[in-house]
């Protein structure tokens, strides 16, 4: 299992380290700039007593919640979801199938050591992007409530392991890397579009209800709520269903 883990982390070196920086850098440029945000809505609130400021936009946690979480959530769902869709197609693709499914490995270990690898990988990202955005917070003097905002990362990954489990259900099935990837990413594009669509009239909000951009409430989770348990069960299922249902298509498929 350590072995398979390995290389899996192997084939995957490039693109991690690329998330990592990718994610991080996007996680600290809006949390470094919220200090001189958060200030001036600070002062506008005090001047002319707007009464259309949410209360959340006030605060650092408001803050991260808003466009820094967005970013957040798609960046990590783009480089879960092409792990996942990649893991097992890319085998095929690259024409190493053969080799790999005839090592002495039952093909149940390699299909679970690959979800492994992939779940240390989104997971070190996810905390290494929480702990930059915790830092910064705390370095600006801005940041009231560390839990909240680390509940507002936590929700960010658990829908990003939501698409994860999306994508193990297809990999199996699908013949090119190339176009697995193409149907990951648009997967995630597609939501998240429809996320934008559905913010701009009520008649949209239909478009909402099946969208994993909407499984959390960041604005809610962001002034003390917590994370629902209906929205944590959601994406933890989803998770489960996907990768038993790639593993059933791995084991049952002619390679």
């Amino acid at each position: 299992m350590n072995k398979m883990m390995r290389y899996e982390f192997n084939q995957n070196k490039r693109s991690f380290w690329i998330a990592l920086f990718v994610v991080g850098l996007l996680q600290a440029i809006p949390a470094a700039a919220s200090k001189s945000y958060l200030e001036s809505v600070k002062k506008n609130m005090q001047e002319q007593r707007l009464e259309n400021y949410s209360e959340s936009l006030s605060t650092f946690e408001g803050w991260v919640s808003g466009q820094p979480f967005t970013f957040f959530l798609l960046l990590l769902g783009f480089f879960s979801m092409s792990w996942a869709i990649g893991s097992i197609v890319k085998e095929r693709d690259r024409h190493t199938a053969e080799f790999l499914f005839t090592l002495p490995y039952s093909r149940t270990s390699i299909y679970w050591a690959k979800w492994l690898a992939h779940m240390y990988q989104v997971i070190a990202i996810a905390v290494v992007s929480t702990g930059i955005v915790l830092l910064i917070g705390r370095f600006i003097g801005m940041l009231n409530a560390p839990w909240a905002v680390t509940n507002v990362m936590l929700a960010g990954l658990l829908t990003s392991l939501a698409f994860m489990g999306i994508g193990f259900a297809l990999s199996p099935w699908l013949s090119s890397e190339r176009g697995a990837l193409s149907i990951g990413i648009g997967i995630v594009s597609i939501m998240f579009l429809l996320n934008i669509i559905s913010g701009l009239n009520d008649s949209f909000m239909w478009m909402a209800k099946a969208n994993l951009f909407n499984l959390f409430d960041a604005a809610a989770i962001s002034g003390g709520k917590g994370l629902p348990i209906a929205s944590v069960s959601g994406a933890l299922g989803l998770l489960a269903a996907g990768s038993c249902a790639g593993w059933a298509g791995i084991v049952q498929r002619d390679m």
